[in-house]
């Protein structure tokens, strides 16, 4: 019989997640959320030096154990300085681009709480003497082109806590979900979906032992170079790690968005296991659907950079499929579920 997953709950996690905030290596919003969700659970878990929360469940064998990953950071911004008129100039914190967001309110994390501000190109009746002058004539956006304005000075700012290094995200009330027929659309889908369907998975495995001693790990700053998972993986006595993250839906590689998640083979980190990779496959088929599978590049996940720096022996990646990827991303809620049922027969039958 097919894995029944409790697919309410997967929703309402994702929603709730999906609202937090969590830019690279800032991700006590997420860390709050995820140790909650282990406490309900009654999983044993504990949260590393380098800022992983890991969850370990004792399967039938203590041999060959396996990890379930999936990151808590986001994409975001980060204050380069502050110029005379108050405006902020800003960098990204992974592949956030401008065009994907466009001018939009902000919210600026600082010690002394939240700054509102709203990422701006400047006025559109211009003429090419202003900044927006140029983008109107088809010149391309680049974060140099934009800014923050909080309408603060520089020294209201300074004494808000605002200065090179505050970090930036989009704000709290635009990440909310957005249902499109049977889709899910937001910010942050990457990767607070994947957050959710490995919670699932651990629901699963706490009712129906898994055939290895499993680890589950909400992982830090992956959107910068799978730092967290790489130094987890380095301290953990696992074989084959999977990572559960958004998979790009493009015609250059063939996937859709449609219910059938999607198995990597190579990224720009290296390629992925075979011989994990086919099981995966057999397991979808008894589940009752198939897979898709691509070779994708401008793309790297936990478990390939864990390979790649030799932290990990096997590595797989089981892709949500995600239009709009790093930008107003839209997935398919059964490719979620059939998600969280592979990984969980993955688990049970390896």
């Amino acid at each position: 019989m097919p894995i029944e997953i409790n697919e309410k709950r997967i929703f309402n996690r994702i929603e709730h997640l999906v609202s937090l905030h969590a830019p690279s290596g800032y991700e006590t919003e997420v860390d709050i959320a995820v140790e909650d969700i282990m406490n309900s659970m009654g999983v044993e878990h504990s949260q590393d030096s380098a800022g992983n929360i890991i969850a370990k469940i004792p399967g039938k064998s203590s041999k060959r154990p396996i990890a379930i990953i999936s990151h808590k950071d986001e994409i975001s911004l980060i204050v380069k300085r502050i110029e005379d008129t108050g405006h902020l100039r800003v960098v990204p914190v992974g592949g956030l681009h401008p065009w994907a967001i466009g001018e939009t309110p902000v919210e600026l994390l600082t010690e002394n709480g939240i700054v509102r501000g709203v990422l701006s190109i400047g006025s559109k009746h211009v003429s090419v003497e202003s900044p927006a002058g140029d983008l109107k004539n088809g010149a391309g956006l680049n974060w140099d082109r934009m800014w923050i304005d909080c309408k603060f000075t520089p020294s209201e700012l300074t004494h808000r806590g605002v200065g090179p290094g505050t970090r930036v995200v989009i704000a709290r009330h635009r990440k909310n979900i957005w249902e499109v027929n049977k889709y899910l659309c937001g910010y942050n889908l990457d990767c607070r979906a994947g957050l959710a369907i490995i919670f699932e998975v651990a629901q699963q495995l706490l009712l129906n032992v898994p055939a290895h001693d499993t680890y589950i790990i909400a992982s830090e700053r992956e959107e910068i170079g799978g730092h967290g998972a790489s130094f987890a993986l380095a301290n953990l006595p696992v074989e084959t790690a999977i990572a559960v993250d958004i998979a790009p839906v493009a015609s250059e590689y063939g996937t859709q968005n449609n219910s059938q998640p999607i198995l990597i083979e190579k990224d720009g980190r290296g390629v992925y296991h075979a011989t994990t990779n086919r099981h995966l496959r057999s397991l979808a088929t008894k589940e009752g659907f198939e897979l898709q599978t691509a070779v994708v590049t401008s793309y790297g996940s936990d478990s390939s950079i864990a390979q790649a720096t030799g932290h990990v022996a096997r590595s797989a990646l089981v892709g949500y499929p995600g239009d709009n990827t790093h930008g107003y991303e839209i997935c398919c809620k059964e490719a979620i579920v059939n998600s969280a049922r592979l990984i969980t027969s993955f688990a049970q039958n390896k």
